[in-house]
């Protein structure tokens, strides 16, 4: 076994940690400043656009900017080519997307048509920080990559600062200054790393061996993105049309403190998935998916398991003023975005492989799961329904990915640790809920517990990883 891919997919995550930091985090400490400013219904309607963004982008754009990721490392001799499409091919989507525009006005989106002109703008900057963000991905400009989101996100929270707090924008300062901050990122992508070189005039006849490459590999992660949307997003729907705008704020307010678990699965899933394409057809593959793996889950699992200790404390700093009451729908969450991280680092065995259509079925039946169990669960246990519907949908995705992706890669698990931390984690989750007697001991108690399973579970392959590191030291 190689260390060295270790020693790469270790920098890969350091320098992506700066990229996620930059934009999660920064977001993650601006939640204060939206829940104190604006009002439940505004913040409804931003997170409407998320949800929206979420659903339209992927369609619009032919999720080619993950192709372009994937072709650029596979077949770096041609990059210009791969580069130049994905370009013309976002520059199409973002035309579509400015002809559907009006359907922003129906009710159904919650008020958000009264922004659509600040949506279209903040829609295109977005899309193409997106896009130039995998073209580094892709041409191995981490650096480049992780300074524009820095510099990207700084623009955006002291905007919004400013907008929102300072000039009393609200709604229209939150996408204003979104819109800045992307600007920055594009501006830092074309004149520092001069990406606009690759980009050519499109010639359908010499591109046309690209685009059916680039789109075999990209269609398929469409309908798997809808139905990830289906899975993730339709719940917003669900939550304004049965308990108003106003609630769907709340729903999405409470989101904000689980995504602390996705600022670590998304920095160590973005440096993962390019050392998964790059190592999937060397050696010793299975063993080390299965020891990144074991790092990974043990992370998480530390991680969640905190953030339920900590809900009420964290909820009082960021949930300000009526806000505070969405916390206790918190805890499930976090579970929720546990099991939606180990899916998708399942999902990087179908990616890697080039099998992307093994991803949809899986996302298809957890999307439905989803469907079926908000529209069932709220009516009885209200918003909370909504948050243990992603629960299910999520689990039930992940299992799926396992089974399947043993007939790509066999990943090895510790499926007795691996039980008893999941059992763990939702008696703690349980216990807060329900705020049972001493549910906060309880909950530290179980936090220590899950900290011992987790080393036990971790601390074997990172002794075989640590003994070839020190093997190779001493030939050298």
């Amino acid at each position: 076994m190689r260390v060295g891919k270790y020693k790469e997919l270790l920098l890969n995550i350091a320098l992506f940690a700066l990229n996620t930091i930059s934009t999660k985090l920064i977001t993650f400490l601006l939640v204060p400043l939206y829940t104190y400013f604006l009002t439940a219904a505004q913040f409804g309607i931003t997170d409407m656009s998320l949800t929206v963004l979420g659903l339209i982008s992927p369609i619009v754009t032919l999720s080619v900017g993950d192709a372009v990721t994937r072709y650029v490392i596979d077949d770096s001799r041609e990059k210009e080519r791969y580069i130049s499409v994905g370009f013309w091919v976002t520059v199409i989507g973002c035309v579509v997307m400015l002809v559907i525009l009006p359907i922003l006005d129906l009710p159904l989106f919650g008020g958000l048509g009264d922004y659509k002109w600040y949506y279209m703008i903040y829609f295109i900057t977005l899309n193409y920080n997106g896009y130039l963000g995998n073209v580094a991905r892709g041409l191995d400009r981490i650096k480049l990559m992780a300074a524009a989101s820095i510099a990207s996100s700084l623009v955006s929270a002291s905007s919004a600062s400013v907008l929102i707090g300072v000039l009393g924008w609200e709604t229209e300062g939150y996408f204003v200054s979104l819109v800045l901050g992307g600007l920055t990122s594009i501006c830092m992508y074309l004149l520092i790393g001069h990406f606009g070189r690759y980009v050519g005039v499109p010639k359908y006849r010499n591109d046309e061996k690209y685009i059916k490459r680039m789109l075999l590999y990209a269609i398929p992660l469409i309908p798997n993105s809808i139905f990830w949307w289906v899975g993730t997003g339709v719940n917003r729907f669900f939550i304004t049309a049965m308990l108003g705008i106003g609630s769907s704020g709340f729903f999405a307010a409470a989101s904000k403190i689980p995504n602390i678990l996705n600022l670590v699965s998304s920095t160590f899933w973005q440096a993962w998935s390019l050392s998964a394409f790059q190592q999937f057809k060397k050696d010793d593959t299975s063993k080390f998916y299965s020891n990144v793996f074991v790092v990974f889950r043990s992370l998480c699992f530390v991680v969640a398991s905190g953030l339920v200790l900590g809900a009420p404390w964290l909820a009082s700093l960021l949930l300000q003023k009526n806000f505070y009451e969405a916390w206790i729908i918190v805890p499930p969450l976090i579970l929720a975005f546990l099991f939606n991280a180990f899916a998708g680092f399942y999902g990087t065995v179908f990616t890697a492989s080039m099998k992307t259509t093994y991803l949809l079925t899986s996302t298809v039946v957890a999307s439905m799961v989803v469907v079926v169990m908000t529209w069932f669960l709220i009516p009885i246990i209200g918003l909370s329904g909504a948050a243990w519907a992603l629960v299910a949908s999520n689990f039930v995705m992940y299992i799926m990915r396992v089974f399947r992706s043993s007939t790509v890669i066999i990943i090895h698990v510790n499926w007795p640790l691996m039980i008893s931390n999941t059992l763990l984690l939702i008696l703690q989750i349980c216990a807060m809920v329900n705020r049972v007697n001493n549910y906060m001991t309880f909950s530290a108690v179980v936090f220590i517990g899950v900290c011992i399973l987790s080393f036990l579970d971790f601390y074997p392959s990172f002794k075989v990883i640590l003994n070839i590191a020190k093997m190779k030291s001493k030939k050298r």
